[in-house]
């Protein structure tokens, strides 16, 4: 007799639902919890521990907007030659960047850090008015060597509504969702 001869059709059919449920709910946490880290291809990988905590450049050397935008801005190539017009290293990934320069074309770098289209972010409200480090929200970029597959913070509403209600800012939904 075989396990299943016993039970009635009726509670056949839940124990198949409930089987197939839990394998959804099995493959799909595994989809988002082992989900392989893919690497975001730049085209120079940048080591920011070299240009922040060895040379001691800023955030604001290369992400000129950050006090005066919503967005901090992407290096331009005119930012890098302000001191890479001539080599400085062997290093393979200055040869890159003296290479774009060469055919005067701008570092075609890809945004780590994106915020959903519905949320409304002012890196200037934040960082130039409200006076918000930038490794708060990007965590430790400034001992990376090359660009980090993900965002090195995971920032949620909890991540906003939290840092907001610490510092007695607003928190009603218009003031950050179009």
């Amino acid at each position: 007799m075989s396990i299943d001869e016993g039970l009635n059709p009726k509670r056949r059919l839940v124990l198949g639902v409930l089987a197939i449920a839990v394998a959804t709910a099995g493959f799909n946490a595994g989809r988002f919890v082992l989900r392989p880290t893919t690497r975001i291809a730049q085209p120079i990988q940048f080591n920011h521990q070299k240009h922040v905590k060895d040379v001691g450049l800023e955030c604001s050397t290369c992400h000129e907007h950050y006090t005066t935008s919503e967005h901090s801005g992407l290096p331009s190539l005119a930012v890098c030659q302000g001191c890479h017009s001539e080599p400085l290293t062997k290093s393979a990934e200055e040869q890159k960047l003296l290479k774009l320069a060469a055919s005067e074309r701008q570092p075609a770098f890809r945004k780590l850090f994106r915020m959903a289209d519905h949320v409304r972010y002012s890196h200037r409200r934040h960082v130039a008015i409200g006076g918000i480090a930038c490794d708060t929200c990007h965590g430790a970029i400034a001992d990376t060597t090359t660009p980090p597959p993900s965002p090195l913070v995971r920032i949620t509403m909890d991540t906003c509504t939290g840092c907001h209600a610490e510092r007695g800012v607003k928190t009603d939904c218009t003031h950050c969702h179009r």
